[in-house]
């Protein structure tokens, strides 16, 4: 068996409480699918993006939710929440299985700064299992924007990026384009699930392993079922999509060695770019 039925709640959130509509539509989505294995949200769907919001982990929110899939006997992704961890807040999702266990917590590695402020970048990676179907890897927003992190998560076996977002800019565009792009470059299912008004512009995309679009939500409250075959995957990855390229197995049998990942390797071009800072003649200068 590798098929999985996967559920992406593109829902209507704000900064505050969002959790009793979470678990009402969690519960629905259950209960009208109940060939669904899998339910993914939408980055900060929980609380929104006020850091004042952080609470450990775990702690209440997690309990709530680990209730919630096991109920529902579902693998859970509720979004990510901000995690206070000692003096440091995290933008952090957890991984719940069908019988309500943590099994794993991902921190996003790149907070979008400058505008993410006081949000800590996380360093580990999660890729974790589901019995007799499959690898899974976790991403969070921004982090799509480098490569490396899904270069190494399908070099650690994922075969489908789950990707809670949280977009209300309009680079969402580009980023459709970056959800599609790499289905194709890293021959994998990509999950990628944005928020709905008033915090986001929606627009979740599903792509497969050769770039197709899966699914494109419009831009209001969506639910997203699917039925993915991680053979699909598989094939691709040993053939080609289509019986074309085979990027995976040439990156593996590449002896090439990248400058930018040599150790001491500097950039005068990139050094030359200065801070991370909001854009010059975007700040409010004094009144005239």
């Amino acid at each position: 068996m590798s098929r999985i039925g996967i559920a992406g709640l593109q829902l209507e959130a704000g900064n505050g409480d969002n959790l009793d509509s979470m678990e009402a539509e969690i519960d629905a989505v259950a209960k009208r699918f109940p060939w669904v294995d899998m339910v993914v949200l939408g980055e900060l769907n929980g609380h929104g993006t006020d850091t004042r919001n952080a609470q450990a982990m775990p702690g209440p929110f997690e309990a709530r939710f680990t209730e919630v899939a096991k109920r529902n006997d579902v693998w859970l992704i509720p979004g990510s929440i901000m995690e206070s961890a000692g003096d440091r807040c995290f933008n952090t999702a957890p991984v719940i299985n069908p019988d309500g266990e943590v099994i794993a917590r991902y921190r996003k590695q790149f907070p979008w700064l400058p505008y993410e402020k006081g949000v800590s970048a996380g360093s580990g990676f999660v890729v974790f299992e589901v019995p007799d179907i499959g690898r899974f890897g976790v991403s969070i927003c921004y982090d799509m924007w480098f490569q490396e992190t899904l270069r190494t998560m399908t070099s650690m076996g994922a075969e489908v990026i789950l990707h809670p977002s949280l977009t209300s800019t309009l680079d969402r565009e580009a980023e459709k384009c970056i959800v599609r792009a790499s289905g194709a470059m890293y021959q994998c299912y990509f999950v990628d699930v944005n928020i709905a008004g008033p915090l986001g512009v929606g627009q979740s995309i599903v792509a497969g392993p050769g770039g197709e679009v899966i699914h494109e939500a419009g831009r209001g409250r969506e639910i997203i079922p699917l039925r993915l075959d991680l053979d699909y995957v598989r094939d691709v990855r040993a053939n080609g999509w289509n019986g074309l390229g085979q990027p995976l197995k040439s990156f593996r049998d590449s002896r090439l060695r990248f400058a930018p990942y040599e150790d001491g390797y500097t950039s005068e071009s990139l050094d030359a770019l200065g801070p991370i800072e909001i854009a010059d003649g975007l700040r409010k200068g004094p009144a005239t």
